[in-house]
């Protein structure tokens, strides 16, 4: 029987063993968004907030912070946060509201049904047969990897998967055949292409519901505080000073990182060699194209049919598995698919909790009791509204992060002003998302295409500028005119 022995003590305590490397980077990262949540729970309600309503406003902003400060992933935030609620704050069921969400399953299915597009092979066909036929100049390509982009931000909402994920790699492409990366007029072909895709890729992401899943938050946020309901065919109704955006971005962006005359005649004979080797449309792509416009076209006349936009999206669903296009075991792969599952239900849980606790109507109460006495013009109020919802977007790292954060800001503003809801609201939207151009980082697609190398850090933050006070200008001189002219003024 082997024997035990005890030491013994050392005469003095010997130091504590440090740290892992991994908890030093991100202790910090989870100090400040702990602090602030416990805050919540030691220091007392403000005049007219409830306990519960703000021990969830603590938790509520901490998963931001969390997000924000990249101390966990997004889901991991969200379902710390929807845990410490259900625990402190509010019912479960409450927390667990967002999950119930049409909208939020509209979304869900939406990059199921994305799946779909690069399984088949349909989105790069698209996009070759685009470049044979207009990819003649650098301009040329700009609008057709814009065009492409444009036409899955219809279902595919996340940036980093659509544009990062789908499109540019065949502008990398294009580059490759170019040599883009040798000499000084490569390197500007390269920088207009990149810097051209993230500012389309903003644009396009804000002309659909779908375009970004922080629409969605948006859209019920703006429910919530404002009561306006933003369906998909009105939010593209609305969006049409946003198309303008999109046909006039190429060129500005032209004028602002010149690319060059660079020939390239070689990318067009290359998209014809992959068009040939990729023969006529496969069954699967003819299937996905035909699912596809359906439900666009369902989706768009929604308000007429009165068919709900979220099982339009079941159904396209359900037909690509029947039809085998996409197997279980690829929605069951698809990180984007379940990750979009918990964060977003989740943030639009809190988000609903948080409403009924009555928050939103306390913050708008506070805001009021803010503003100089007497009725704020409506014009003073749109441009207080475009700067608000722009200028903060230089602070956030995410485009999640600041739609979270902000939108209930900017809604609880518009509430207290008295300005029109529905223009002020669609003005509010539309803006903060289009302002991720503001910098390299705004949204999770930035970094992906700033790290090529291609597009120095001035350049892209003086194109941002520009294409975001451009996007003000547009829907604040046009915009307006332009709802009121629809029935949207109210």
């Amino acid at each position: 029987m082997p024997s035990l022995v005890v030491e013994s003590l050392p005469s003095r305590a010997a130091p504590p063993p440090a740290p892992p490397a991994w908890w030093r980077r991100r202790g910090a990262r989870l100090a400040l968004p702990a602090a602030l949540a416990a805050s919540c729970f030691v220091l007392p309600a403000p005049a007219g907030l409830t306990g519960p309503a703000w021990r969830l406003l603590g938790i509520f902003v901490a998963t931001v912070l969390l997000i924000l400060l990249n101390a966990l992933p997004e889901p991991s935030a969200v379902l710390l946060g929807v845990t410490a609620a259900a625990l402190t704050a509010v019912p479960l069921k409450a927390v667990l509201a967002g999950y119930a969400d049409s909208t939020f399953w509209l979304i869900i299915t939406a990059v199921m049904m994305s799946v779909g597009f690069r399984k088949s092979g349909l989105a790069g066909r698209v996009g070759l047969l685009l470049l044979r036929a207009f990819g003649r100049t650098p301009l040329g390509l700009a609008y057709v990897f814009g065009a492409l982009d444009l036409l899955l931000a219809t279902s595919i909402p996340a940036a980093p998967a659509r544009t990062g994920g789908l499109v540019y790699p065949l502008a990398r492409g294009v580059l490759d055949v170019t040599e883009a990366k040798g000499g000084e007029g490569g390197r500007r072909l390269g920088a207009y292409l990149t810097v051209s895709l993230y500012m389309l890729s903003m644009v396009t992401g804000s002309l659909f519901l779908t375009g970004m899943a922080p629409n969605v938050l948006n859209a019920s946020l703006a429910a919530k505080i404002l009561g306006v309901q933003l369906t998909w065919p009105l939010w593209t109704l609305a969006a049409a000073p946003g198309f303008l955006l999109f046909l006039g971005l190429p060129v500005l962006v032209s004028r602002l990182a010149p690319p060059g005359v660079l020939p390239v005649a070689a990318a067009r004979e290359r998209s014809r060699a992959a068009l040939a080797a990729l023969g006529p449309m496969k069954p699967r792509e003819w299937i996905v194209a035909a699912t596809f416009s359906l439900a666009l076209g369902l989706w768009a006349t929604s308000s007429l049919t009165g068919v709900n936009i979220a099982v339009v999206a079941f159904a396209g669903v359900s037909v690509l598995l029947v039809t085998h296009v996409i197997e279980w075991k690829d929605l069951a792969d698809s990180k984007e698919t379940w990750s979009a599952l918990v964060w977003f239900g989740g943030i639009l849980g809190l988000a609903s909790a948080l409403d009924g606790t009555g928050f939103f109507k306390w913050l708008t109460a506070a805001i009021q009791g803010c503003l100089p006495p007497g009725r704020m013009g409506t014009g003073a109020a749109f441009l207080l509204i475009a700067l608000l919802a722009t200028l903060p977007h230089y602070l956030f790292p995410s485009l999640v992060a600041y739609v979270a954060t902000f939108s209930p800001v900017v809604f609880s503003f518009i509430a207290a002003t008295g300005a029109p809801r529905y223009p002020a609201a669609l003005l509010a939207c539309f803006l903060m998302t289009i302002s991720s151009t503001l910098t390299h980082y705004g949204n999770g697609l930035g970094p992906m295409l700033f790290d090529t190398g291609y597009v120095g850090k001035a350049t892209w933050w003086k194109v941002g500028l520009a294409v975001t006070a451009l996007a003000a200008a547009l829907y604040l001189a046009v915009g307006l005119p332009y709802w009121r002219l629809v029935g949207l003024y109210r």
